[in-house]
């Protein structure tokens, strides 16, 4: 690949994964409730959702899918219902004591990288910009396996830091959410947040 085609794909994927997003969202809120090292988790399994829809977007699921009105809506209504129902969860979510202790079970502290894992598989317009974008920066006369892992790691590292940076502003506000108070007030927004984002995603048209 032209080292001037790659400076382009880099810039573009620094660009696009710094838009506010569902996983960035999630990664704020993670970063805010949890701490950097549970947002690191949930960073994780969102790299892992999207590293299965490389994959699928590898195998042509793509393009079936862009080209497809019923399994595009499929797949964004289930992920508009994910979000809203993450967004419920998060609203109804009890405050952690003053002395540390939680006052939901910690089952719902446990699911950060399965949560974040489905978040970032059930946006479709994610498995259409991987089955669109990457083939743009593929010269095919050339080892395509090669290419395609390194357009893959340039993503994954580029997501990665936009993950960290959204999570560590959402930590930057542990402080302020000592307090049961804070952290009702927190959780309602960010519930909010989540639901309002599900909600918009069934307005969204095809990408």
């Amino acid at each position: 690949m032209p080292v001037t085609e790659f400076t382009l794909f880099v810039s573009m994927t620094l660009i696009v994964s710094a838009s506010p997003g569902p996983v960035m969202l999630s990664c704020m809120t993670n970063g805010g409730r949890y701490g950097l090292a549970k947002a690191f988790e949930g960073m994780l399994g969102a790299s892992a959702g999207n590293l299965f829809l490389v994959g699928l977007s590898a195998l042509g699921l793509g393009l079936v899918v862009s080209n497809s009105d019923f399994l595009f809506h499929a797949i964004k209504w289930l992920g508009a219902c994910y979000l809203v129902f993450l967004g419920v969860q998060l609203m109804r979510q009890d405050a952690v004591q003053p002395d540390g202790e939680q006052a939901a079970p910690a089952s719902k502290y446990s699911s950060v990288w399965l949560s974040s894992f489905l978040i970032a598989i059930s946006n479709p317009k994610a498995l259409i910009y991987f089955g669109a974008l990457f083939p743009q920066f593929i010269t095919y006369d050339q080892p395509l396996a090669i290419q395609y892992a390194l357009l893959t790691i340039v993503f994954l590292v580029s997501d990665l830091i936009w993950m960290f940076v959204y999570a560590a502003l959402g930590n930057r506000i542990m402080a302020w959410l000592k307090t049961p108070k804070h952290q009702t007030l927190f959780n309602i927004i960010s519930g909010a947040v989540l639901i309002a984002v599900g909600l918009l995603m069934t307005f969204t048209g095809k990408a």
